[in-house]
């Protein structure tokens, strides 16, 4: 993610200037992955005032951009003069002697160039003694402009840079580049930085009428689905109403809009900023993007300071997978990895859809800087913190680990002025998967707890389990299901806990009540009380509830045991499934299997969506007093699975 401090100045007053897989199959996995270490590396360089605004890796240098001066070897007592660009070695850590361009003005954004170069963008006029407005390559090397490569005079900001197949996207609040007139987003020969007629797309009007200028912060690309998405203040896009955010496609002739629209960005946030969003990143493999947001208007229905995840392949209006309120602070940066969606800020909290700049109900703090699920947005237990100001700028993950560039002082409360390095190897969690059958199905009676071997057709003979010391009481159970080895149970008295079953043994009960820490999420917990049916699949625990018609979800992150603030709908009666009759239920496979008062256990097929989910289908009746003799509504009823292992509380 890249700033220029004025330029936000200017926006905060209004100044013009899941994985979610689409369809479930036979047995569907939630990946595991690994997060980088909460442990800082000793060997970055000290920043000394200023701003780092954009980092880029280049080989096993690093260079930095922005609005510093004054820069330090982390173990040296020699401060360096070096105006707004910086280079240093990844693993040693030592700042290069002989890169030292003197750019005049704020440098919002580096990239890697060809042939060990990089290019920069923002809002200077020289580059040392050299003339470049707004738009540079420099060599690596001596730091010296590539005399070739001259953009003209670019004549306004540059927020954003990318180099894809031979062209250079430039993004900002310009209106002519290279040349050629061309406002906010436009192409450039690599070599020359001279205009192409490549994107030729008008961008118009702004989101807030009469406020601010026409501009994009921050572009991304998808070099697989040949995608381009662009974030910031501007209404329409050709002919056609794109407020905030469009999707462009990168035909070999031209780039072309998408059919992609988020509407939820044309709704208003604070009068204090005429566009709020601000970070944007693609996904390792393209498949989808996620954006963060300023806003300072919070609820649960606004996309302001929030952060949102959106599949690339989607079209039309679309609504986010999942989106993640902070409460009421700022978004400024994300980085979409295989592991986690790592966000940086100046926020206090995750999952707080009903703060308005407090923590409510739900709420899980993580200053500064969080890792989400990308399943579905919410935060895993890795929390390092970062020093609160203006906040994390940039976030990049390279072999070496995450580097986070900001304002402040402090990452994991050491010192790290401005640039900090997260090292590889923190903490890891398992892959979860959706149960299969056949498989030994457990329900209970009373108190008692009976397995039987259930092929989705046929149930094998009960075989009543001893009573243990840690069992639940089953009897005042409302539902359970688990998850590799752990055995999730939601009770009468409104807990929520988890214990390690392996068939026969139980282990000690443990509190799932992260989401609780703070200010309690008092209506999950009412949810639990009354119950009807309980199952989790992909990142969202489902249930009902009496009398209702509706089949709720919350999403949950097993590592950390967070549960989501919100109880969203997933669907309503579909066929012969009707949430009012549910007297227990699981997911096995591709199909939901649900008990009701006359003890018939029912099956239709299961369909989960990024944006919903439901029973679909033919239903048949696979077991009951009738059909196998099993009353399958005497109790609780769940699928065995698997081993223990993760934290999830």
């Amino acid at each position: 993610m890249t700033r220029i401090t004025a330029f936000l100045a200017c926006l905060a007053v209004g100044v013009a200037v899941a994985v979610v897989p689409a369809t479930s199959s036979s047995a569907t996995t939630e990946p595991g992955g690994g997060l980088v270490s909460e442990t800082p590396a000793a060997i970055t360089p000290h920043v000394l005032n200023g701003e780092v605004l954009s980092i880029a890796a280049i080989g096993r240098t690093i260079v930095l951009a922005g609005t510093f001066t004054r820069v330090r070897e982390y173990n040296g007592t020699t401060t360096l003069i070096r105006h707004r660009l910086l280079a240093f070695d990844s693993v040693t850590g030592r700042i290069s002697t002989t890169f030292h361009p003197d750019p005049d003005d704020a440098v919002a954004v580096v990239i890697p160039g060809p042939a060990n170069t990089v290019y920069v963008g923002g809002d200077f006029k020289h580059i040392g003694l050299v003339k470049r407005h707004r738009v540079a390559r420099l060599s690596l090397a001596t730091g010296a402009v590539i005399a070739r490569f001259n953009a003209g005079a670019v004549n306004g900001t540059v927020q954003d840079l990318r180099l894809y197949k031979r062209r250079l996207y430039v993004a900002g609040a310009f209106t002519k580049a290279g040349g050629r007139k061309q406002g906010v987003l436009t192409t450039l020969r690599p070599a020359t930085g001279k205009a192409q007629r490549y994107l030729q797309l008008a961008f118009r009007g702004v989101h807030r009428r009469g406020l601010g200028v026409p501009m994009v912060v921050k572009i991304d690309i998808a070099p697989r689905q040949r995608r381009l998405v662009a974030i910031g203040n501007f209404r329409r896009v050709g002919h056609r109403r794109h407020e905030q955010i469009v999707m462009l496609r990168l035909n070999r002739r031209g780039a072309r809009l998408d059919p992609f629209d988020a509407p939820m960005y044309r709704a208003t946030c604070s009068g204090s900023f005429f566009t709020y969003v601000r970070a944007l990143d693609f996904s390792t493999d393209g498949a989808y993007f996620v954006v963060g947001t300023t806003g300072g208007v919070t609820g649960p229905t606004t996309p302001c300071d929030t952060v949102a995840r959106f599949e690339t392949g989607s079209r039309g209006a679309v609504s986010p997978s999942w989106i993640d309120h902070t409460g009421g602070d700022t978004i400024l940066s994300v980085e979409a990895t295989p592991s986690a969606v790592y966000v940086g800020g100046h926020q206090r909290w995750f999952n707080n859809p009903n703060g308005r700049n407090n923590a409510a109900p739900g709420a899980v703090s993580r200053t500064g800087i969080g890792a989400l699920s990308p399943v579905n947005g919410l935060p895993f237990s890795w929390d390092p913190t970062h020093q609160l100001g203006v906040g994390i700028f940039d976030l990049l993950l390279t072999p070496t680990g995450l580097w986070v560039g900001s304002d402040t002082d402090q990452i994991a409360h050491t010192y790290h002025p401005r640039i900090g390095l997260l090292l590889p190897n923190g903490l890891r969690y398992p892959a979860v998967s959706t149960p299969v059958l056949p498989a030994l199905t457990y329900l209970s009676l009373g108190d008692d707890l009976r397995a039987r071997r259930f092929d989705g057709r046929t149930a094998g003979p009960s075989t009543e389990l001893a009573a243990q010391p840690d069992q639940p009481t089953w009897s005042q159970v409302t539902g359970a299901f688990m998850l590799g080895g752990w055995l999730y149970v939601g009770a009468r008295d409104g807990t929520f806990t988890r214990r390690t079953f392996d068939g026969t043994t139980y282990g000690a009960p443990q509190a799932v009540a992260t989401s609780d820490r703070i200010v309690p999420l008092a209506d999950w917990h009412r949810d639990l009380s009354v119950l009807t049916g309980l199952f989790y699949d992909r990142g969202r625990i489902y249930y009902t509830l009496p009398g209702s018609r509706a089949l709720y979800y919350r999403y949950f992150n097993p590592e950390s045991g967070v549960v989501g603030a919100v109880r969203l709908i997933a669907s309503g009666p579909a066929g012969a499934f009707d949430p009012r009759q549910v007297r227990g239920m699981f997911v096995a496979g591709n199909a939901l299997y649900w008990s009701t008062a006359s003890g018939a256990l029912h099956r239709m097929g299961w369909v989960q969506t990024a944006q919903a989910a439901r029973a679909a289908g033919v239903a048949a009746t696979v077991g009951g007093p009738n059909v196998d003799g099993v009353d399958w509504s005497t109790g609780i009823v769940f699928v065995g699975q698997g081993t223990a292992s993760g934290r999830g509380g």
